[in-house]
């Protein structure tokens, strides 16, 4: 093993240094390479490939026999433990395992946008790392002394890229090779050439991140091995619950990545070998890796680190207050009181309070206003100085809440007609008795996933059908619902028609153009027309686009609550998308041949299926109870941890009742799937107090059930590393399938999981019928001949 390990390190050094010149190669020659630069840049790239293979060839004996000879004492270390301490340790290294998996996918996305947009990528890179570690647990060889110098290296590899190459040279990992869905404020590829250095780059992080998590799988698969498997895969349960938790407390303190890794690097410390040197030196890289992780890139922006995502704080050219999201510009402060000045002589602050303040010219002067997606103030102050009497202001991040109460200066939440709300909006309009003469959207485009599992964003369920008609719910008579949005292309202004009309009782909003960011505003009103005042269009300069997108002959597909891709025009396959899931298999599958020689051992397939399964029922358990319950992150928190709680029950329900036969969960599981699917077709329960706890029991049902089967099939296998490492295997497959969602909505990720299920039950089938005949055999009547 020692020898497929560091020839993955070798592989990822290499690419290592050598994605900064593919990077910078295709960005020159995605917009044009003067000539004889691009043979350069290649005989460059080809010099450097041989000098570091000659260079690591030469060393590469001794290498290994440090590497092997360190493995092997961890491996005895780990044998020697107590077996009165043991329980302890199986916990604590599924503790680690999950609170490091979330860790580097959260890091990851506040380093580059792509990361922060699919955040699946990330992953699916932990599980195929974890996977291989639990079917390599067997081998007396387990490199842990190379995970924490294995993430300072990752550390400075994307902070290196991300902050130290010229922008103009960083373009092609500044775009998105997918083309189905829209990005704010980033763009996709368009060519082959600009997609090369992005897969490249994704390539070695996927090869860098599978090598820190191999030998964390391995640590976790050879504690549970000195267990009996059902007790160690409750414990594996019950330590994973806890990574999750400590996970929801340092994002509840809005703790920076300087902080998750600082207790990762602790846990991954206290299973080190008990030697001087190896412990210094895991002390020393400990170091290294939180000096680079800590190092002030842009000491010119202030860092916030929410529970959602990294925001990035500086002053603009109005000394007043902007915001990064994601690396990217998000929002921005203005000053559009009455009391300054500049707004009458200065076109373009004049322009940008004629937008905000547009809505409120065409209703008149509201009682009552709801701004949903408040940020940092803007539609807030806008409001106040229209006249309204009250205003609840809805905003989920209470970072960008905080950045708006402290350095807006008109001081918008600081006044008494303003109530700030930190929930999520749908959830606030799905749940509140107050009706509003004006409901108004901010500039809401969320830059952050619901969770680490789903490629559904925040905001996608805000913007359906569905919750179009929950905030019409709320509306006083002739109130009004207005929604401005960065229109990035006409097919997605045509979208947000068709979504208000369908939600207006096939009533047509009124289309304004506003000169604010390519914003458009979309104005409906409860029971009549909205017709905005004479002259004020032309007195702002803004465009009616309303018989523009009416009679457009451009395709649309709204947004509903089983198909929320808000960003995706049109209800297409995700073939862009294809490639990815592409080379995630090809990557993982050559990842795992270089190991073929250590024969890891994946046990029984029918794991494999229950995996990809769980995988879908949890993405649909996570998408559906946050939306009856809402989509912040304290509410996504506690829906992970209480599916890890119900399957941990399933677990004790069969040691506690002897389950031997998997028959009655099996069925129990299929019928709670089939009864959720039918419920989520016909428009699911009521979102009433009890409606909520109903969807909930439905839907936690499956994550029982299949805890129960999973245990009961446990208990008569093979290894539990093997099982364990199949299962994960089977979880990438459920995380690829997840993407189908994107064509085929939410509800159909009841009908493949029911599919999966339904085949691990056909394919366990001639066990099940072996394992009878032999008990009954064993069971029979013994007659001694007289």
């Amino acid at each position: 093993m020692t020898k497929s390990f560091c020839r993955l390190i070798v592989l990822g050094l290499l690419g290592t240094l050598l994605v900064p010149l593919v990077t910078s190669t295709f960005s020159i020659l995605s917009v044009g390479a003067p000539e004889g630069e691009y043979e350069y840049r290649l005989a460059l790239l080809v010099l450097l490939s041989l000098l570091v293979t000659a260079g690591f060839s030469l060393q590469i004996r001794k290498f290994y026999a440090l590497v092997d000879s360190n493995a092997r004492d961890q491996n005895d270390f780990l044998e020697s433990i107590s077996s009165r301490y043991i329980d302890w340790a199986i916990s604590g290294a599924a503790a680690l395992s999950l609170f490091l998996e979330l860790a580097v996918i959260r890091w990851q996305g506040t380093v580059f946008e792509f990361f922060a947009f699919y955040k699946n990528f990330s992953l699916l890179c932990c599980f195929a790392g974890l996977g291989l570690g639990y079917a390599l647990a067997g081998r007396r060889i387990i490199p842990l002394a190379f995970t924490i110098p294995l993430l300072g290296w990752q550390f400075g590899l994307l902070i290196g890229l991300r902050y130290g190459m010229d922008p103009s040279e960083l373009r092609s990992l500044r775009i998105l090779p997918f083309r189905e869905q829209l990005n704010m404020g980033i763009a996709s590829a368009h060519n082959l050439t600009e997609s090369v250095a992005i897969y490249f780059f994704l390539s070695v992080v996927f090869l860098l991140t599978v090598l820190v998590f191999i030998p964390i799988g391995q640590l976790c698969g050879r504690l549970m091995q000195r267990r009996e498997k059902l007790r160690a895969y409750g414990l594996n349960l019950l330590g994973s619950l806890a990574g999750v938790l400590l996970m929801l407390a340092l994002s509840w303190l809005w703790t920076p990545p300087l902080v998750w890794f600082a207790f990762c690097f602790l846990g991954i410390l206290l299973f080190y070998v008990r030697k001087p040197l190896p412990m210094i030196l895991g002390v020393c890289f400990t170091m290294v890796a939180l000096v680079i992780l800590a190092w002030p890139v842009e000491p010119l922006w202030n860092k916030i680190y929410s529970p959602y995502q990294l925001l990035e704080m500086s002053h603009g050219d109005r000394g007043l207050v902007v915001v990064r999201a994601a690396g990217h510009y998000y929002q921005r402060v203005h000053d559009l009181s009455r009391s300054n000045q500049n707004v009458k002589s200065d076109p373009d602050l004049k322009r940008i309070r004629d937008y905000y303040e547009m809505p409120y010219r065409v209703y008149g002067s509201p009682q009552d206003v709801a701004v949903v997606g408040a940020g940092t103030g803007n539609d807030v102050a806008a409001a106040l100085r229209s006249g309204a009497k009250h205003v609840d202001a809805i905003e989920i991040d209470p970072a960008i809440l905080m950045i708006g109460k402290e350095d807006h200066p008109e001081r918008p939440y600081r006044s008494d007609r303003v109530d700030a709300v930190v929930t999520d909006a749908r959830s606030f309009l799905r749940t509140t008795t107050n009706t509003y003469d004006m409901i108004v959207y901010g500039l809401l485009d969320s830059h952050t996933l619901l969770s680490q599992a789903s490629s559904v964003r925040l905001d996608s369920f805000v913007y359906t059908v569905e919750g179009l008609r929950d905030a019409r719910s709320h509306l006083k008579p002739g109130g009004m619902i207005s929604i401005s949005f960065s229109i990035i292309n006409d097919d997605l202004g045509r979208k947000f028609y068709l979504m208000m009309q369908q939600a207006f009782d096939g009533h047509p909003p009124l289309c304004i153009r506003g000169d604010y960011d390519g914003s458009v505003i979309f104005l409906e009103a409860n029971d009549r027309d909205v017709v905005p005042p004479p002259n004020l269009l032309a007195e702002t300069g803004f465009g009616d686009r309303t018989a523009f997108y009416a009679h457009s002959p451009l395709r649309a597909d709204v947004s509903t609550d089983d198909w929320p891709f808000l960003y995706m025009p049109r209800r297409i396959y995700p073939v862009s998308y294809l490639f990815m899931v592409l080379l995630i298999a090809l990557l993982s599958f050559l990842v795992t041949a270089n190991f073929f020689s250590e024969r890891p051992k994946f046990s029984h397939a029918p794991f494999f299926l229950l995996g990809a399964g769980f995988m879908l029922v949890e993405t649909k358990g996570i998408t559906e109870l946050g939306l009856t319950f809402g989509n912040s992150w304290q509410v996504i928190g506690v829906i992970i941890a209480g599916i890890l709680v119900m399957a941990f029950l399933g677990n004790c329900m069969v040691q506690w009742l002897k389950i031997q036969e998997p028959f009655l969960p099996y069925l129990l599981l299929l019928a709670s799937l089939g009864l959720g699917w039918y419920i989520s077709h016909n428009g699911g329960l009521a979102s009433t107090p009890v409606g909520r706890l109903e969807t909930a029991a439905l839907l936690t049902c499956p994550i029982f059930f299949s805890g129960i089967v999973f245990s009961t099939l446990l208990g008569s296998r093979g290894e539990i590393s093997g099982i364990m490492a199949v299962n994960l295997v089977g979880a990438m497959l459920g995380g690829l399938l997840e993407y189908n969602s994107m064509y085929l909505g939410f509800r159909a990720l009841y009908l493949m999981a029911m599919a999966l299920y339904a085949l691990a039950f056909v394919w366990d089938l001639p066990h099940w019928k072996t394992r009878k005949a032999a008990d009954l055999q064993t069971s029979a009547p013994i007659t001694i001949p007289s």
